[in-house]
């Protein structure tokens, strides 16, 4: 009878030992991410958009430009938007907004 008693004692021991064990491998893991898919060359990343109206331009805080017979426009604070020989709007801080089917796309 003794015997049996620490035959299950140490069953039980080896039993929640394991338990414990395999509750330190339950942790929040979280497995990696998928790596991004790439976009087409021929799409642009999502930026403010320069909306085309006729013979305006819609900013994108909503002010309306007429554009001049360069292709260019002034902004309400004066500065000067350039359009460059592609097509693209040059902004007074340098950066450019490419042509698009509705207008440009701004970075």
């Amino acid at each position: 009878m003794n015997r049996i008693a620490k035959t299950a004692g140490v069953a039980g021991l080896l039993m929640a030992g394991t338990l414990l064990a395999g509750c330190g491998r339950l942790s929040m893991e979280v497995p990696p991410a998928p790596p991004p898919q790439s976009m087409p060359a021929t799409q642009i990343a999502p930026g403010k958009r320069i909306v085309r109206d006729g013979n305006e331009l819609v900013l994108p805080d909503g002010t309306r430009v007429p554009t001049d017979a360069r292709g260019g426009f002034t902004l309400p604070n004066g500065d000067y938007v350039a359009r460059d020989a592609n097509g693209a709007l040059v902004l007074p801080t340098g950066a450019r907004c490419l042509p698009d089917p509705g207008g440009y796309v701004c970075p």
